[in-house]
């Protein structure tokens, strides 16, 4: 039998026991630990309409999503690369705030 797909409420709460536990790992972590969990949250933050029905899904922040979910984890053996990523995808975001609200 499949596993059952949460519902809004519980991706919500799901999202937030992960930031609070990241939150108090990031005490003791490296500090690059950071970034790499705040783009995980993103990561699970663009799926939030797949479980809230009053959400509309977003192309933008799945194609961000797609390129988190490759990049991130390059934050264990490329650090520059890791920086060059998260930089591209402030950058994407900077062009993309342009779009909607200029």
């Amino acid at each position: 039998m499949g596993e059952a797909k949460p519902c809004g409420d519980d991706y919500l709460f799901e999202i937030a026991v992960f930031l609070a536990t990241s939150a108090r790992n990031c005490i003791d972590e490296p500090p690059l630990y950071g970034p790499f969990r705040l783009l995980d949250a993103l990561s699970k933050i663009a799926d939030l309409p797949k479980y809230a029905p009053c959400l509309k899904e977003d192309s933008f922040l799945q194609k961000i999503k797609a390129i988190v979910d490759e990049k991130k984890f390059l934050v264990m053996y490329n650090v520059e690369e890791f920086r060059k990523a998260i930089d591209e995808i402030v950058k994407m975001f900077a062009e993309e705030l342009k779009k909607r609200y200029l």
